[in-house]
């Protein structure tokens, strides 16, 4: 069957096999494994909705050559019923470094690789007993003609980075699956830290949502800030977003022990600068918008923070500190960054900025 239409995500891609929709040839592709993971198993599971044994599956690297390939396609199964198999790591759709026109040239001239014919041939008249998952972590290259080729029969789903401020359809999902929910302060802070993160890791939120699950037990089924404060408590951002708290808060001790966990924890001084520099200027556009009368929706649109509860935190937060100190501030941290990237900075500088901006005033 000729299937046609833009890649999806995962979301679509499991509406349509909840729907019967499926097909003999998959390709999952992208920067985030946890979806592309997510995307095998629930393929498995519709062609297995009794569940299935590990030799019902075949598990190959994907950098094997095109002829071993499609002699497994073509291979009649013997202890199943479908010969389904996983091509991790699918050469055949990476991207290639891209080419010079000389070398577009010269590709273009070039002969056709039989085998690349004969897979392509195979693309369109697949036996009725394979079922081939292509899995590429990466970008896949959409140029090549036995993508193209490929794309006519096929399912394909790309997984896309998230980022910290596309993770709330995520949650929505994983608490769904875990049957639990999170209270609006809970789930403000949740939103925060994953901003503080460096990297959106969403195999790790997964995991460590489970753990919590777990020791919640199935009894409990609301979670708070004080269990998502211990989930958090080992990520070494999350010191920093408690550190800024600390600040928002004028305790001067917590924050300057909080800054000195983070520098025993290895942590680069410039990660450090960056992010009390985004909470600074949070705050000090916050305090401007007000100013300007702005308020729920509207406030938060102007400083680009989605969630209410957090646009709350920060207007409320923000009423601890005047202009001028903000300014100051940002100014300071600036040049702090400055010193550190060129070999002048010390961890006192930034000792200073946290110790005037927890300094009383309204």
């Amino acid at each position: 069957m000729m299937i046609t239409g833009d890649d999806m995500n995962f979301g679509e891609l499991k509406a349509k096999l909840k729907k019967g929709n499926m097909s003999q040839l998959y390709l999952l592709y992208g920067e985030e494994s946890y979806y592309i993971e997510k995307g095998e198993k629930a393929i498995l599971a519709a062609l297995f909705p009794n569940g299935y044994n590990v030799e019902d599956v075949q598990i190959v690297d994907g950098n094997i050559s095109i002829n071993e390939m499609i002699s497994m396609i073509e291979t009649v199964p013997f202890f199943s019923a479908k010969n389904v198999i996983v091509f991790r790591d699918a050469a055949i759709f990476k991207a290639a470094k891209r080419a010079t026109e000389d070398e577009e040239d010269r590709g273009n001239t070039k002969k056709k690789d039989p085998a690349e014919t004969r897979l392509c041939s195979l693309f369109a008249n697949m036996p009725d007993f394979s079922v081939v998952i292509f899995e590429v972590r990466g970008r896949a290259d959409k140029r090549k003609k036995l993508f193209k080729e490929f794309s006519q029969y096929a399912q394909i789903m790309e997984a896309d980075a998230v980022k910290s401020y596309g993770v709330g359809d995520w949650l929505h999902g994983k608490l769904q699956e875990i049957h639990k929910n999170m209270n609006s302060e809970a789930h403000g802070y949740f939103l925060q830290a994953v901003e503080m993160m460096d990297k959106v890791s969403l195999g790790f939120l997964d995991k460590e949502l489970d753990k919590l699950a777990l020791f919640m037990g199935s009894e409990q089924r609301e979670i708070t800030k004080e269990l998502l404060v211990q989930v958090f408590s080992d990520i070494p951002e999350i010191d920093g977003f408690a550190m800024n708290e600390a600040i928002g808060q004028q305790d001067v001790k917590r924050a300057l022990f909080l800054f000195k966990k983070q520098q025993d924890k290895g942590v680069y001084i410039v990660a450090i600068i960056g992010q009390l520099a985004y909470y600074v200027r949070k705050l000090w556009q916050t305090k401007t918008m007000l100013k300007k009368g702005l308020r729920g929706g509207q406030l938060g649109k102007a400083i680009e923070i989605n969630h209410p509860y957090v646009v709350k935190k920060y207007e409320r937060e923000c009423q601890s500190f005047s202009e001028a100190t903000l300014k100051k501030a940002l100014l300071a941290l600036a040049d702090a960054d400055l010193a550190v990237k060129t070999g002048r900075g010390y961890p006192a500088q930034i000792e200073e900025i946290i110790i005037e901006l927890c300094g009383k005033e309204g």
